[in-house]
């Protein structure tokens, strides 16, 4: 529902998990990480959703941080703490989930936002984007496991510029930093990431979670095979995926992994 913080927006073809908080340019909050959590539970066993997009609400993807509510800080110690368990919670969660990821975004996508979208398989933009990470610029730090990911997007001596000067980069350097994948024109962009959608769901979705498991496994640091990974291997030949690929292959077809 439009009423919520975040949301599963079914209007078009493809559903899109909103955060929606415009008129704040969709700052993050803790009910919204917290929703955030049972949002991506509930997409896990969707069937309907093959790729899980997400997106901001009108023009921007999300400011960041609610800093009207960091001024609770100073009446309640135990605030800090609990917003860094669930935000780390949540990153962990979408870094992990089970399905491919997008982040579609348009505008402001600062702070938590960045974080929310290095946490995805993709990321996809338009020309109106300016993305940057800016706790240095109210005196804070930025966590390791978000600093891991921004480092492995677009390595450690662009990660310093970002976090030492805490500037917003538009679309252009994003593209060229690595910080975002591909740049469309302001009208095309949901065009894009849907056909991109598509693209992935005609295939193997067996393949997909097995491959997005061992490619966060090498992202780890992990190279070399262990049981669980051999056992995704060994269980390929005996799954339908495969009989129907190798069917559709062997009659010059393309196969229907729908």
């Amino acid at each position: 529902m439009k009423s919520e913080s975040i949301y599963i927006d079914r209007s078009k073809k493809i559903p899109v998990l909103k955060l929606n908080r415009p008129n704040k340019r969709n700052a993050l909050n803790l009910e919204m990480w917290e929703a955030f959590i049972s949002h991506l539970e509930y997409a896990s066993k969707d069937e309907s959703i093959n790729v899980l997009v997400i997106s901001g609400e009108d023009s921007n993807f999300s400011a960041g941080a609610d800093i009207g509510e960091m001024k609770q800080v100073f009446l309640d110690q135990e605030i800090p703490s609990k917003i860094a368990s669930v935000t780390r919670l949540a990153q962990k969660k979408l870094y992990e989930f089970c399905k491919p990821t997008i982040a579609m975004i348009r505008g402001s996508c600062v702070g938590g936002g960045c974080g929310i979208a290095l946490c995805c398989d993709f990321r996809f933009g338009d020309e109106t984007i300016k993305m940057g990470i800016t706790p240095g610029n109210i005196g804070l730090v930025y966590s390791l496991a978000d600093t891991k990911r921004l480092v492995q997007a677009v390595g450690i001596s662009c990660a310093k510029d970002i976090l030492f000067t805490g500037r917003l980069l538009e679309s252009d350097e994003c593209k060229e930093t690595g910080l975002i994948d591909r740049v469309f024109p302001q009208n095309k962009l949901e065009e894009n990431v849907f056909d991109y959608v598509d693209k992935i769901s005609k295939t193997s979705t067996y393949s997909q979670h097995s491959n997005k498991k061992i490619l966060n496994l090498i992202s780890n640091g992990i190279y070399d095979d262990n049981e669980e990974t051999r056992e995704m291997f060994l269980r390929a030949f005996e799954g339908g995926d495969f009989k129907k690929g190798l069917d559709s292959f062997l009659k010059g077809k393309k196969p229907d992994f729908s």
